[in-house]
């Protein structure tokens, strides 16, 4: 009776169990019938941290299509202004605007030098000869610049230094310019090559037809200057013939 009484103790206890689990159930219902996450539509079913994920890579796409919108709508920065010449000392024939001017029709190559004035008529006198000398062991292109004595400025750029010669020498990068009032620039039309030539007693840039588009004498005090094959330029000065008030060489290397 004893071992018939101790085998039904546990099995009753065992179903004890579960009807106080069957009675607590229908009393409190779980809390696992009630959805855990109520997020409606697609993204229903998913983890906190994945839809935290999902609307951050939606915003971040947003700001990245709104940075891309900015940007092609951002106006375009002008090109930088060219770079001012620095000259080693002041100029007695070029005022500042007409140095800026002059510089935009430089050879990339000098933009950035110096101007360094290597013959000035107001420091060095009036003499071919001497600007010759002055340019011994210059090997860098010239910027000769003149004012008349009417008052027109003019000149011409010169690949190489001014020197004596027997022959015309230089490139097309050489041209002849004139400021009237506004600046006129003359390049090589690639007719001839008559570019420069050094005598004692005159210089000479541009040719063509027995004509120079200009000549200066050995005293630097008269010249000339007419249309020519070489550049296809205008009569620099107001006249073809002229009297010289102030002429310059910079050296720009």
């Amino acid at each position: 009776m004893v071992s018939l009484l101790g085998g039904l103790f546990p099995r009753f206890l065992d179903e004890l169990w579960i009807f106080q689990s069957v009675t607590a159930s229908l009393t409190h219902p779980a809390s696992s019938a009630v959805p855990r996450y109520p997020y409606p539509g697609p993204q229903q079913g998913k983890r906190p941290s994945q839809m935290e994920d999902a609307l951050c890579g939606e915003n971040g796409e947003e700001e990245e299509e709104d940075e891309k919108n900015e940007a092609a709508s951002a106006p375009v920065p002008d090109p930088e202004d060219p770079v001012e010449p620095q000259l080693t000392e002041a100029s007695q024939v070029l005022g500042a605007s007409e140095i800026r001017q002059l510089s935009l029709h430089l050879p990339p190559r000098v933009t950035s030098h110096p101007w360094s004035l290597a013959f000035g008529t107001s420091r060095d006198g009036f003499s071919l000869q001497r600007l010759y000398r002055q340019m011994e062991g210059c090997s860098g292109p010239v910027l000769l610049v003149l004012r008349d004595q009417e008052g027109q400025m003019f000149g011409a750029f010169c690949s190489s230094s001014l020197r004596l010669s027997k022959g015309f020498y230089g490139t097309g990068e050489t041209f002849l310019f004139s400021f009237s009032p506004q600046l006129k620039v003359f390049k090589w039309t690639g007719s001839n090559s008559f570019f420069v030539k050094g005598d004692w007693d005159s210089l000479m840039m541009g040719s063509g037809s027995g004509q120079f588009g200009l000549w200066l004498d050995g005293d630097l005090y008269h010249g000339r200057s007419h249309p020519c094959a070489t550049f296809n330029n205008e009569v620099l000065a107001r006249q073809e013939q002229f009297y010289i008030r102030e002429l310059e060489a910079w050296v720009l290397s």
